[in-house]
């Protein structure tokens, strides 16, 4: 009578177990580790010098403008016989002549940006709002509202300091979103260290 053989399973088929895949994701966790805690303390920093930092802002706009429509018309002329390609010209080179007012005069994409961020903070305030009311018998109706009535106010009080609130707006939100995405590292390499060891997951007690 011969021997039935298990049939392999997805592990030994593939010769590796999870535990070795996530071996790496365990070893980097330590530069996951120090990433955030250096978005954090320039986050920080962005708080002291919000003027450096809304100029930051700007600057880095335009030269996402200028990548962007490089992208673009370099992709249009690629394809000669291409329908859309005078519209793809088009826009790629008001991507590039944007990024280059940028760059010719920053204080004015300041401003300029700052306007923009306060007309979206405006629109989307109204608009949760209005949704807030539409789903008012839902318990969180609430919040919707309250986070409207806070996008609405922080939109209005800077269109009504403008221009002079160009010189933080811009600069405090970049630190804010550095302090938060430095905070999102942190925890997701302690995740990693408290639940896994580099071989196997560890016991819950």
């Amino acid at each position: 009578m011969t021997d039935v053989q298990p049939a392999p399973t997805a592990t030994a088929r593939t010769g590796a177990s999870i535990g070795s895949q996530l071996v790496p994701l365990r070893r980097n966790s330590g530069w996951l580790m120090a990433a955030g805690i250096a978005l954090i303390l320039l986050g920080l920093f962005g708080l002291v010098a919000v003027h450096l930092f809304s100029l930051v802002s700007a600057l880095t706009f335009g030269t996402m403008m200028l990548a962007g429509g490089a992208v673009l018309l370099v992709d249009a002329f690629r394809h000669p016989g291409w329908q859309s390609r005078l519209t793809m010209i088009g826009i790629g080179v008001v991507y590039v002549i944007t990024g280059i007012l940028v760059f010719i005069n920053p204080l004015q994409a300041v401003i300029a940006l700052t306007m923009v961020c306060a007309a979206m903070l405006i629109a989307t305030g109204l608009l949760r709002i209005i949704a807030a009311f539409q789903v008012r018998p839902m318990v969180a109706w609430g919040w919707i509202l309250a986070s409207g009535l806070l996008s609405l106010l922080l939109g209005i009080v800077i269109a009504v300091q403008l221009p002079q609130a160009a010189a933080w707006v811009l600069g405090t939100f970049l630190a804010v979103e550095l302090i938060f995405q430095g905070w999102s590292y942190v925890f997701l390499a302690r995740a990693i260290r408290s639940t896994f060891d580099g071989v196997h997951p560890k016991p819950v007690a």
